[in-house]
């Protein structure tokens, strides 16, 4: 799994702090907002519940190695906008995400099934584009465990949105992963938007 932070938005929280002015009728003043103050000011906001502010801030990470699962899950959160690699026009990964539950020491079999399945539906696919079957169709022979990348574009709040579902214990581990690597990646540019969610991931 590859995450990259592509673009964001220049310095976010002092941006934040920036709109938020604006609803108490100080646009267009010189005032210097401060860092440290507009990650205060930006504590207290999230604090009191008062986050639609956050949501002109964005991020567009650019991902790559994940599952088809991972994918269906991801886009679920259809705040945010998503562009996928293409089955239809791109030949798909031969890479697969194998679930560590896969990997049985006392039971080796499982493993070797799941190879042997892998490998099949991969001659299957190939076989059927060399009968002149067309990729838009053979693709539906290829398992979810394959590998995809998109780029994903979100603002601040929808992150957070995001975050808080898919880093928490009980989300599925292939998910979690990601959004944990995206979590620390906001982590390092917006602290005060993230770390209530992000401490101790």
């Amino acid at each position: 799994m590859k995450v990259e932070l592509w673009e964001m938005t220049r310095i976010p929280e002092i941006f934040i702090v920036r709109c938020a002015r604006v609803s108490r009728g100080k646009y267009g003043t010189n005032e210097l907002i401060l860092l440290d103050d507009a990650r205060d000011f930006i504590r207290k906001l999230i604090k009191k519940g008062h986050e639609s502010v956050l949501e002109h801030a964005w991020a567009t990470f650019y991902i790559e190695g994940i599952s088809r699962v991972c994918l269906a899950q991801l886009t679920r959160h259809r705040i945010a906008s998503f562009t996928v690699e293409s089955q239809r026009f791109v030949t798909p990964k031969e890479t697969f995400v194998i679930p560590p539950s896969f990997e049985k020491p006392d039971d080796p079999s499982v493993k070797a099934m799941v190879d042997a399945y892998l490998e099949t539906s991969k001659a299957v696919f190939e076989n059927l584009l060399a009968s002149g079957i067309p990729k838009e169709d053979a693709r539906f022979m290829l398992p979810q465990a394959i590998t995809t990348s998109l780029v994903m574009t979100a603002n601040f709040r929808e992150l957070r949105h995001i975050l808080k579902l898919r880093t928490a214990p009980d989300a599925q581990w292939e998910i979690r992963a990601l959004c944990t690597e995206i979590g620390k990646i906001l982590m390092e540019h917006a602290p005060s938007v993230f770390e209530d969610i992000m401490e101790g991931k």
